[in-house]
């Protein structure tokens, strides 16, 4: 799922800056502005990748859930601020932020199954991180009969792995991502950075 944050400058900024450069001026202020919003956004990913670990750390019935991550947010992370996320050009820098589950930030998200009857939940720390597929070959998994999990099978025990559900709906959750504040700071930063370095370039510092 492809998001787009884009960032503008002022007009007054805008102006002052095409004063000093012409016509690519606008460009190069969209870049310095995209710039500092991709690097804050790649960092808070990383960030919040090293302090959340609720559900991993429930499955496992511990604390130190290391064993099982996915690493979810720090694969987000490495695509944010991989050079292809930053587009930019005379109007206005986007960076693009192109990972399951980020649509979270700004809404509730319902995640159906595109090529089977049902989406598999894990619900077990063996099954964490893992579709159920791919364990079926090396696993004795099975359907309970008239029932809605898939399960293993340990001795005489069962093993609830995986709920099958038709639908999910993930509350929103705006903390995936820095705020709209944090954005526009950081896009203020490297404008700011970039006009004085532009003045200071054309002596009038």
């Amino acid at each position: 799922m492809r998001i787009g944050v884009s960032i503008t400058v002022p007009e007054g900024p805008r102006r002052l800056f095409a004063s000093l450069r012409g016509s690519l001026a606008a460009r190069d202020l969209n870049q310095a502005m995209g710039e500092e919003v991709q690097v804050l956004t790649a960092e808070y990913l990383r960030r919040l990748s090293g302090e959340r670990h609720d559900t991993a750390n429930a499955l496992a019935g511990t604390s130190d859930s290391s064993s099982i991550q996915t690493g979810f947010l720090s694969q987000a992370a490495e695509k944010v601020a991989s050079p292809g996320a930053l587009a930019v050009d005379s109007e206005a820098a986007t960076l693009t932020i192109d990972h399951p589950g980020m649509m979270r930030a700004f809404g509730p998200v319902t995640i159906s199954p595109k090529n089977a009857k049902s989406l598999a939940i894990p619900v077990n720390a063996i099954a964490y991180g893992k579709r159920a597929r791919s364990l079926w070959a090396t696993l004795p998994l099975f359907i309970p009969k008239g029932c809605n999990f898939i399960a293993m099978k340990d001795g005489k025990s069962i093993i609830a792995l995986y709920i099958l559900v038709r639908s999910v709906t993930q509350k929103q959750d705006r903390s995936l991502l820095p705020s709209d504040e944090e954005w526009r700071d950081a896009a203020a930063l490297g404008a700011g950075r970039e006009i004085k370095h532009r003045l200071g370039a054309e002596g009038r510092l």
